[in-house]
């Protein structure tokens, strides 16, 4: 016979046992195949399906600013069978674009940031920018000259100088471009003074000697470039720019289901194969904050960009 206490303990136990994962799961990727999150989203891809016992597909949704797929994970159906895995820009595009039919945090549950790659401000090396601090001096004596490359207007980079010539009293001349590699290349010949991007776009380039990096924009230095100063260090206070890829949930999933789905997203990305390939090919570095931690980073971040959008009277291309 069932004590009283048995009784109660099935009962818990109960609707954490019916929220299984479905046979076939979607991760839905907002960019065209081919992109960073789309080798992210196929790097975890085998440790997922193993870990979860389900068919793990990869559905590729771009358009709009990323906001095509991630209105298709904001309406579907909260039972573990959609999941988002979204950049950086699904967080900004929402303080950019209007008329959107969702929103980032009501719509939403985050699961964890996966990688991050902090913003890099490089100068071509035939410029003679060595620090920041030479790069502000220049901008300061003849204000609205300096020029630098972007993947395009509302872009991580775009916010990340916007910020920086707030917080030193500078205008910088933004020339947008569509895609890192045109950007990259008139760096390079020196036909912009200066780019910004992330560690995972420019690590290459700066190793290769074919950028000088002035600063970066993470919380530490990046293990790949030891002797380039945060933005802390190089006397420019806390500013911290990632580019990043994360996974989401329709906000009524369940949270037993969006902890199973962390906890297994973490054991994958921290296989020895794939976190080799996250960080020493990729350049980006594991991040994999809780759900909580997530929504924390959300909820600061928006108010933070909403300003430097609204200062620098920046407006989407779309």
């Amino acid at each position: 016979m069932l004590t009283r206490r048995a009784i109660v303990a099935a009962g818990l136990l109960a609707p954490v046992a019916a929220q299984a994962m479905p046979a076939t799961i979607r991760i839905i990727n907002p960019f065209p195949a081919g992109g960073s999150s789309d080798s992210v989203a196929r790097l975890l891809q085998p440790g997922l399906r193993q870990r979860l016992g389900s068919n793990v597909i990869i559905e590729n949704r771009p358009g709009a600013s990323a906001s095509i797929g991630a209105t298709l994970v904001a309406r579907a159906p909260p039972d573990g069978s959609t999941w988002l895995l979204a950049a950086d820009s699904f967080v900004v595009s929402s303080l950019l674009m209007k008329d959107l039919p969702y929103d980032v945090q009501k719509d939403f549950a985050p699961v964890t940031m996966v990688a991050r790659g902090a913003m890099v401000l490089c100068a071509p090396v035939v410029r003679p920018y060595r620090t920041v601090a030479d790069v502000v001096a220049a901008a300061k004596a003849a204000p609205g000259t300096l020029t630098y490359a972007t993947t395009g207007i509302g872009s991580n980079g775009h916010l990340t100088v916007a910020a920086l010539g707030q917080i030193t009293g500078t205008r910088l001349v933004h020339v947008p471009y569509r895609g890192i590699a045109p950007a990259a290349n008139d760096a390079i010949a020196g036909h912009v003074d200066l780019i910004v991007s992330s560690t995972a776009s420019l690590a290459p380039l700066i190793e290769s000697g074919q950028l000088r990096a002035l600063v970066q924009c993470g919380e530490n230095r990046a293990p790949f470039l030891p002797d380039t100063p945060t933005a802390a260090e190089s006397g420019l206070g806390p500013l911290h720019a990632y580019s990043w890829f994360g996974f989401f949930a329709p906000a009524a999933t369940p949270k037993p289901m969006i902890d199973q789905f962390y906890r297994e997203v973490v054991a994958s990305a921290r296989e020895p194969a794939v976190a080799d390939i996250l960080v020493n090919k990729f350049r980006v570095e594991l991040a994999l904050p809780t759900p909580e931690a997530l929504r924390t980073t959300i909820a600061e971040e928006l108010p933070f960009w909403g300003k430097i959008i609204r200062d620098n009277n920046i407006k989407s291309e779309t």
